[in-house]
Order: structure tokens, then sequence, then C-alpha cells
């Protein structure tokens, strides 16, 4: 039986014999053409050549993984993908389509992505809405690794630009001649027309001031999202803006929503199932996430944490996050947000407990924090000693070890440190400026007269 997916959604796909991934929908109009285009990528987010971008001019990669075929059923165009010769350097396909004669996605309906298995039935289905969208370009979807399982993902995300843009982001060099060159066959989409350097977002109007309160924010946009956000109130009091188009959710912990627009719906989600819910409690997290969704079209949503604190925007590229608890806040599609265990010693002395979370996909994190947060890039062998209860979130790519923080117990008890953490890089580090069992202690001795 075929599983529909939302946006965001993943299914596990068999990793034996070849698999077809079918790409449909309605015709546009007579001046408009739709293309499909996949991007054989690394570990950065990069092809590794040129060649490892599939069209309709280079319609096979190198290794022979992937292969542009004619479309038949309900499918307009198709890949066929062989996982036996996917490089072990390929980390994830991202399966694109481009809209040529100008105009905008919106014009199109009954967009599907399909995988069809080798015994020709549908596995899963991905039929994302078109409404709204003001992009030439969409990333559909995905298929990636992850623990040696190959998984499909829905993606449904718009892009600036159209086809030259979209090669430029997965880092093909395309050069601007390339856009005029030999037509493809008769039955094949032609190619676009010259293009320029990939065009700025869209200006994004800022949030006016509250009261005396200035905002203190700049309007950013998430290209792995591809949604403009806001930071609002930097510092001790961050409230998040994050603007949705038609059809695209903002997942968030329990309870973080401030405010939304009225085209938006808020329902409550056991992501991950049972499990992962439970595994989210094990994490300090709470059992259900928000999931905030444009149903009725596009409008901004309005985020924040329970305590005074920051908030930090991280643009996931596919390399994990580590996540400490209390530190997720939200996030969009494309990014999963699954329990991680810790060994025996972390478990016990880390103070963060045996379970924390871990982050990874593309798309946008929004980290919290109790306190400002500070980033601190570490470089390849580079090592720092930080407080395990300044730790917000770093590199699931970075090691860290245990230790004391001074030589003996007196030391220990007097300094006032015990247990650090020693990080080693290349990574990211994001510290929180203050310690909730500190203040809590301060509290206490407030209430107390001590």
């Amino acid at each position: 039986m075929s599983c529909q997916l939302q946006p965001g959604g993943n299914s596990p796909l068999p990793d034996q014999g070849d698999l077809i991934i079918g790409l449909g929908w309605e015709p546009v109009g007579t001046d408009q053409e739709v293309d499909a285009s996949a991007f054989l990528v690394g570990r950065e987010g990069r092809v590794a050549t040129d060649e490892a971008f599939v069209f309709y001019n280079n319609p096979r990669s190198p290794c022979g993984a992937l292969q542009l075929v004619a479309g038949s059923g309900p499918d307009r165009q198709q890949f066929r993908l062989r996982f036996a010769e996917v490089p072990l350097s390929v980390e994830r396909v991202a399966l694109c389509l481009t809209l040529f004669g100008g105009g905008s996605f919106s014009a199109v309906r009954r967009l599907h992505i399909r995988v069809v298995g080798h015994d020709g039935s549908e596995l899963l289905i991905f039929q994302p809405r078109t409404e709204g969208m003001v992009e030439s370009a969409l990333i559909l979807g995905e298929v990636y690794r992850r623990q040696q399982q190959w998984k499909f993902r829905a993606v449904g995300q718009g892009f600036a630009g159209g086809l030259a843009p979209l090669a430029r982001h997965f880092g093909v060099d395309v050069a601007e001649e390339s856009a005029t060159a030999s037509p493809p066959p008769p039955s094949a989409v032609p190619p676009p027309p010259p293009s320029a350097a990939r065009p700025p977002a869209p200006a994004l109007p800022k949030a006016p001031a509250t009261g005396v309160l200035p905002t203190g924010s700049t309007p950013s946009y998430s290209p792995q999202a591809a949604l403009h956000y806001e930071l609002l109130y930097p510092g001790a009091f961050t409230l998040a803006r994050v603007d949705l188009p038609a059809g695209r959710e903002l997942r968030a912990e329990a309870g973080a929503m401030v405010a939304m627009s009225a085209t938006l719906e808020v329902t409550g989600k056991m992501a991950g199932g049972l499990l992962g819910g439970l595994g989210r409690l094990m994490t300090g997290e709470k059992l259900f996430l928000q999931t905030l969704q444009a149903t009725r079209g596009a409008g901004s949503v309005y985020v924040a944490p329970a305590t005074p604190g920051d908030i930090a925007a991280v643009e996931l590229e596919g390399r994990g996050v580590i996540v400490q608890k209390g530190g997720f806040l939200a996030c969009s599609e494309g990014v999963e947000v699954d329990p991680h265990m810790q060994n025996l010693a972390q478990g016990l002395f880390s103070g963060e407990g045996f379970f924390i979370m871990r982050a990874e996909g593309r798309g946008l994190l929004l980290l919290e924090s109790f306190g400002a947060i500070h980033r601190l890039e570490l470089r390849a062998g580079e090592q720092k000693i930080v407080d395990n209860g300044h730790l917000v979130a770093w590199s699931a790519s970075m090691d860290y070890r245990l230790e004391m923080a001074s030589a003996g117990i007196v030391a220990a008890m007097t300094s006032g440190e015990a247990i650090v953490c020693r990080f080693t890089g290349p990574g990211t580090l994001y510290l929180q400026s203050r310690r909730p069992p500190r203040f809590g202690l301060w509290i206490g001795r407030l209430m107390t007269g001590r």
C-alpha cells in the first residue's frame, strides 16, 4: 500500500534493486514548460563534479546510479535510481523541477513525486500544494542516507530563480553561455533563457517597534529552508517571526506559539510516534510538538522560549547538531529532531542525562537558551573547555570528553567548578550566558534572605 507523505515527512526505502522516481503535473500554459533535474550531492551539500547534475542535456550521472528517462503512466518524467552504483561520497540525491517561460509554480496543478519499486508497485507519493508559490524552481524531494539506510524525504521547497541559480546552489559551475547551448531533442523541454546570478531574496518588511521598545532586528532569509524569518528583541527576550508560504509548516516546542496569521492552523503531533515522543520526554522536552501550517494561505507565526533568553538561527546543511535538553525551539520541514543516547560517563556526569536531542537534515533550526547565546567556531584540532551548564548545542561531528576542572577534590569544591567538557574541533559550539541552576540558587537565597 502506498504511503502518502506530508511536507517534511520521510519514509525508508528498499535498498535492493532499482527504483523509479516519477514526477507528474497537469499541463500549464503553452508558453510554459516544466522540466526535471537532480543533483547527487555530498556531505557539504554540493556536487563533486558538474556531471553529477542530471537534466535534459546530461541524462545520466557518471557513476550510472541515476538516469533521467521518459515518463510513463501518471509520470511526465522519471528517474531510475540504482543504489548499488551510488558512490559512498554521495549522501543524498535532490530531485527538482524548474518552470520555464515565466510565471511561478502557483500555475502548476496536481503536482506529485512518487517512488515505484522494482516490481512496479507504488511505495510512496508526495503531492505538495502550490497555491501562492512565487518561485519558478522547486526542490521537490530527496533520497538520502541515514545510518546505512536509504530514505526519502518530502521537501516541496520553492527556490528563487530558475535552473541556473538552482544548479549554482548545489555547486554546479554554470557558464552564462550554457543557457543557450544546443537544444535538447524535440520531446525534451527547451533550455532556459540566459540567466544572471541568483537574484536576492525578495525584500521582507521589518516588523514595527512595539511601544517604546525597538525591535533591534534584521530580516533574514534561510536558503536551506527557503523561508524568511526575523529575530526580534535579541538578547534577553527574543521573539522569532517566521513567514510561511501557502502549504508550508513549522514544527515547534509545545506552547511556543505566541501569535499567528488567521491563515495558519496549529495542531499537536507526537512526531516520531510514541517512541519519538517518549524519547523527547527523556531529553527534557515535551511529549508533543506543535505543527504550525499555512493551510489557508501564506502567513506569519511568532514563537518564543518559555524563559528569558535568546534565540539562535542555525542553517542545517546535512550535518547534525546535538542539542542539550531545553535547547530546541522550532525547525522547518526537512529537519529531523530525534533522541540521541550518550555513553555511560557522559550520561552520568555531563548534567544532560543519557538522552539528548540530535537535529539533522536540511533546513532552519531555532535554538533557545537561558540568557544570550554565544557562538564559538573551533578549527580542526582546536580545543575549548566548557562548563556543561552553559551548553546549548554543538556540531555532531565534534568529540567531547568529561574531565575534572581542577586537580583534586578540594580545588574543585573551592573553585565552584567540578566536571567540565573538553571539545575538540572542527565544529561550532553554542553557549548560553547564564546557567539555570545558578539562577535558581540565587532566587532561593533571595527568597530566604540568606
